[in-house]
């Protein structure tokens, strides 16, 4: 049939009525997806490179058009057209959630969604019944109402896009998990030394210093990936994020503890614009990897570190709009969540006059006010 330079040549002078020519090759996961549509039939195939993508689609191409099999040996099916999961959630991802800043957590969220459901399904055959199993499986498998409803939140925005683009015949009841009151994790002193030693051993130099800051600042993990030498001014002592660089666009100042001056006077940059190489995969890697090695649970979380940083803050009376400038946060009710902490704080120093003046001798014993108790209520 010819080298490739002279099918490619052929296929971009072909007519687009009778087989579109352009390159269907998007990236899904670690593979790279030829997907094209001939005489209203789909084809699709996965390759390891671009180049072996390109080449495949070339020649699949070709052969069509000459009314010949793909694969004389082992002949491809075509698929009749209809959205599969894997695309639609890819596709999704392509059009908003790739531009958002925590893309790196959705991308991560996607791809276990994919893997617990199949991705070559049927959108339309993704019904409610097949979503409520989803979420018994989840449930078995000990995932917390909260994981399982942000997983759900993912098919329902991906199903929602399906629907308005009339992919989707019938929108499904996406269920949602009732949630408990949010509970704040956060690390005690002594917890926080254990973590640091244990980050000490990463394979990661690096990774000792990126969870010393999130420590030290407050700041989310993205924020940190993405630290420039600029935000890093040693000479005024201080942490400075522009906007384009935060989650909310609302850039902030956060002040050097000593610690991190010295920490951060050490450290070269060399020829990076970045603090940190390292990826948001394998940084929850070596998270993990650190949270096994100390015995730590699945709900020790390294976002928790930062609830440490506010909480910190609370109980030790800073005032909640600097707690606020520091963290970042865009209203104060987010802010006001830590506290509580001021208040176990409060009634431990009121406690205090306990141990001034002992008065317990003119107290009634718990026996004597049970009985009152019974003899009032008679």
């Amino acid at each position: 049939m010819g080298d490739w330079r002279t099918l490619k040549k052929l296929l971009d002078s072909m007519i687009d009525n009778d087989l579109e020519a352009d390159m269907t090759i998007r990236v899904r996961g670690s593979s790279f997806q030829v997907d094209f549509v001939h005489a209203g039939k789909r084809y699709r195939k996965n390759h390891r490179t671009r180049e072996k993508a390109e080449a495949w689609e070339i020649k699949s191409k070709a052969r069509l058009l000459e009314g010949l099999p793909l694969d004389p040996n082992k002949p491809i099916e075509p698929q009749t057209i209809g959205k599969k999961l894997e695309d639609l959630l890819w596709d999704v991802y392509d059009m908003t959630w790739s531009k958002q800043k925590s893309y790196h957590t959705t991308r991560n969220r996607l791809k276990k969604v994919l893997r617990e459901l199949d991705g070559s399904m049927e959108i339309n055959d993704l019904t409610t019944d097949v979503l409520d199993q989803y979420v018994v499986t989840l449930e078995r498998q000990g995932n917390r109402p909260g994981t399982i409803n942000r997983k759900l939140s993912v098919l329902s925005k991906a199903l929602r896009h399906a629907y308005r683009r009339e992919d989707l015949k019938r929108m499904p009841h996406v269920p949602r998990q009732g949630e408990p009151p949010t509970r704040f994790r956060w690390y005690t002193e002594g917890e926080q030394k254990i973590i640091l030693e244990a980050c000490r051993e990463s394979n990661y130099p690096d990774f000792f210093l990126l969870m010393m800051t999130l420590f030290d600042t407050g700041m989310r993990i993205s924020e940190v990936m993405f630290l420039k030498r600029s935000s890093v001014m040693l000479d005024k002592r201080v942490f400075v994020l522009g906007r384009e660089e935060t989650k909310n666009d609302l850039g902030r100042a956060i002040p050097m503890t000593d610690r991190m001056n010295r920490l951060y006077s050490q450290r070269s940059v060399g020829s990076s614009n970045f603090y940190f190489d390292m990826s948001y995969d394998t940084i929850c890697k070596e998270w993990h990897q650190v949270r096994n090695r100390i015995g730590m649970g699945q709900g020790d979380t390294i976002h928790a570190i930062r609830h440490t940083f506010c909480s910190r803050l609370s109980q030790n009376g800073v005032d909640m709009r600097r707690i606020q400038e520091f963290a970042g946060h865009k209203d104060l009710s987010t802010t006001q969540r830590y506290t509580h902490l001021d208040v176990e704080k409060t009634r431990d120093d009121i406690n205090k006059l306990e141990s001034c003046t002992d008065l317990n001798h003119l107290l009634p014993c718990d026996s004597q006010r049970d009985t009152d108790g019974d003899s009032t209520s008679s």
